[in-house]
């Protein structure tokens, strides 16, 4: 591997040798002392993850890592700030599927979209595919 940019960097999908999909590059993560250089990646369960240089198989347009990396679940109450819970009736609903409603609940209110975490531009929800897509960034949320 030759030389990469950080701004090139910033912003890529990495993704295991299986083709899971594992998150996105936030940051670069440099040793003090002695160390490996890494990348911090936020992963799709929103949790954030170091990932150590050595564990990277390829760069191009995404990330490729030599391994897989397990993703670990926040639990449900960590994953939606309590500000935007609404009270809840006991129901046999499962606790990720409240939780879906929760979250959802927020970008509906006011008729407010939600704005794109890196560069701050107004989302746009692509009803076909179910997801936020930032058209600045050229990325699904």
């Amino acid at each position: 591997m030759g030389m990469i940019p950080r701004g090139k960097l910033i912003g890529m999908q990495v993704y295991n040798p299986n083709g899971t999909f594992v998150g996105t590059v936030q940051d670069i993560a440099l040793p003090l002392g002695e160390g490996e250089m890494g990348i911090v990646v936020t992963t799709r369960a929103q949790a954030m993850e170091t990932i150590p240089w050595s564990k990277i198989s390829a760069v191009g347009d995404i990330i490729i890592l030599k391994e897989n990396i397990e993703i670990k679940a926040p639990s449900v109450e960590m994953a939606a700030p309590q500000a935007f819970l609404a009270p809840q009736m006991p129901s046999t609903e499962s606790r990720a599927g409240r939780a879906l409603k929760s979250i959802t609940g927020v970008f509906k209110r006011g008729g407010e979209r939600p704005t794109c975490l890196t560069c701050g531009k107004p989302l746009t929800y692509i009803e076909q595919y179910k997801r936020w897509y930032c058209y600045n960034c050229g990325k699904y949320v």
